[in-house]
């Protein structure tokens, strides 16, 4: 019995220490960087290479999102020779939890797609583009403990929809599967990876599929995702009647083509930073410097202890930076004040005080 006993303890033990944590596929540090070329397919799946574009992602900071401890990850794309200067404009969100990726879904990268649907007139009366804007939440996304080749459902909404003047239910699936892991060749090396398929599926009269978008995923270990392909489509959905239509697709892979200045890069801050302002106490002028690595409205406020605003330093759109601006205290009492920057989803509070 002690021997059984026994077995069974190692067993668990070495289960325990081997299972499989997403984490362990998240860079563990800011400042990483992905580069990825990025070919349209156009519904037979041949690469459109004339709308070819190139993106840039950066690992920029873990502050909180939308109830999460996020990932954030900010992306630029556009044309090769001119994607190294560029700001980056747009953020994405992940979180690692056990065994689970966590992404924040967005219609940010399917807007495009969600207008062309408003307006071919499917239904007059339905917004696609405000429906799926109502499901932008968290998704455990990536199940790296999913068996294998097993279906997964991270959201599904039954629904009525008016067309043509008829009543048709419509069900919304997203779901995910765990595909058998991959080893794939990238011009970065060899990736040992774990393969997900991600499907967003419409069906009218619950049994006619209309709509089905296909994403296969490729995550290495300490690099997150290495490799991204949405097939293009064709598309009959002629029983509504709609004229049929075609899906752009999109190959996102690993490149080396992207030839960055060091020089532009080190004017780009890879983090967040609210410094302590200087002198501090001051009398009756301080300097407040803080650096911001997105695009993004800023505002830089001014309190007193009861919480009241007494001066705006700044409050307008500004590029990733470093910033300094001076702080005039002439007509405020000696006291305690507190000095608060807001930029996108990140703020932070500092206290100063003015000693005349």
């Amino acid at each position: 019995m002690k021997k059984i006993f026994t077995f069974f303890y190692v067993f668990l033990i070495f289960g325990i220490s081997n299972a499989q944590q997403a984490s362990d596929y998240f860079p563990s540090q800011t400042g990483f960087k992905w580069e990825f070329k990025e070919i349209p397919l156009d519904s037979a799946n041949n690469h459109i290479t004339e709308l070819t574009a190139f993106r840039i992602d950066s690992f920029a900071t873990v502050a909180n999102y939308q109830g999460r401890l996020a990932n954030i990850v900010d992306t630029k794309n556009g044309p090769l020779i001119t994607i190294p200067f560029q700001s980056y404009l747009d953020s994405l969100f992940f979180e690692t939890q056990g065994s689970d990726g966590y992404e924040y879904f967005g219609v940010r990268n399917i807007e495009g797609f969600l207008n062309s649907l408003d307006s071919l007139g499917i239904a007059p009366n339905f917004n696609f583009t405000d429906f799926f804007t109502s499901l932008q939440d968290w998704y455990s996304t990536y199940r790296f403990s999913s068996s294998v080749n097993s279906e997964y459902t991270l959201l599904q909404i039954d629904t009525t929809i008016n067309v043509n003047s008829t009543n048709v239910p419509f069900t919304f699936r997203y779901f995910g599967t765990r595909l058998q892991d991959e080893t794939i060749q990238t011009v970065k090396g060899a990736y040992d990876c774990k393969k997900f398929l991600l499907k967003w599926n419409v069906k009218a009269f619950s049994f006619f599929d209309l709509l089905t978008l296909n994403d296969t995923i490729w995550i290495a270990p300490d690099n997150w995702i290495v490799q991204d392909i949405i097939p293009g489509q064709y598309v009959d959905i002629s029983i509504l009647p709609i004229d049929p239509f075609s899906i752009i697709g999109l190959e996102t892979k690993l490149t080396d083509e992207i030839v960055v200045s060091v020089d532009n890069e080190e004017s780009i801050p890879s983090t967040f930073s609210l410094e302590q302002n200087y002198p501090n106490p001051f009398n009756p002028t301080t300097k407040i410097s803080w650096q911001s690595p997105v695009n993004s409205w800023q505002s830089l406020k001014i309190y007193d202890v009861l919480g009241n605003e007494v001066a705006t330093l700044v409050d307008e759109y500004k590029p990733a930076g470093i910033y300094e601006v001076n702080f005039n205290a002439v007509e405020l009492p000696s006291g305690i004040y507190f000095y608060k920057l807001q930029v996108g989803f990140f703020a932070e509070t500092k206290k100063m005080v003015l000693m005349k």
